[in-house]
């Protein structure tokens, strides 16, 4: 990464916490905490209040609020009580992503990817859950079309499936719709965006006002960072 977009941006990059303000009022994204809100958005839709809260350090009203925003500038859209940024996937997929936000359910999955064929009682000792837990979630993600059940005796064993797979080909085109639409608009909100670095996975971007730029990168591939990637 550092050879194609240069050390010191890389640097930028991969610095925690959520940048500075954008000396300008009005858009969105020139405000730091809602860029680290959106982002956190694009890697794990539908995630939930609770697990924004914690990971992201903000209070659930600071939450709230910049949701609110970006919900009423068109960055993200809701069904029921679920947030997810508007055009990045299939609304009719929140309700899988929002089964995979809820406790477990992740790790259940990334364990049974790992280990094909791994009995419920397997999947709960790397998972730190209960038996009776696992079984619970694998009937959820069984449910989606995300893992399989086989019955192997007096074993119960889970098997990964290629949803997952065939639906991020399938939001390929979605995605880079995505990224033209986040380009737009904030050349409509003033913030002059530079595109530094596109590929099926990221989008990064450097925009701003006058000499203060910010440079954000935004994961477009929640198909695979809802359940593999942490923030």
């Amino acid at each position: 990464m550092a050879r194609g977009i240069g050390r010191a941006l890389a640097r930028a990059v991969q610095k925690k916490g959520p940048g500075e303000d954008l000396a300008i009022e009005g858009p969105s994204l020139a405000n730091a905490r809602r860029r680290q809100l959106f982002r956190y958005l694009c890697l794990n839709p539908c995630a939930r209040v609770g697990d924004i809260v914690r990971v992201l350090s903000m209070s659930q009203a600071t939450v709230r609020w910049h949701e609110w925003d970006l919900l009423e500038n068109g960055y993200v859209q809701m069904e029921g009580t679920r947030v997810f940024p508007a055009g990045l996937i299939d609304p009719n997929d929140a309700g899988l992503f929002a089964c995979l936000a809820a406790t477990g359910r992740a790790a259940v999955l990334a364990a049974t990817n790992a280990v094909p064929g791994a009995s419920y009682q397997e999947v709960a000792e790397q998972v730190g859950l209960t038996r009776q837990s696992v079984s619970k979630i694998a009937q959820e993600l069984s449910q989606f079309g995300l893992v399989s059940l086989v019955e192997d005796g007096r074993y119960r064993r889970l098997s990964p499936t290629d949803r997952l797979a065939q639906k991020r080909e399938a939001n390929r085109r979605r995605a880079a719709a995505f990224g033209d639409m986040v380009l737009r608009r904030l050349a409509d909100d003033g913030l002059s965006p530079e595109l530094l670095r596109r590929d099926e996975s990221t989008l990064l971007l450097r925009f701003g006002v006058g000499p203060r730029r910010v440079v954000l990168d935004l994961p477009v591939n929640p198909y695979v960072t809802a359940w593999q990637s942490p923030l």
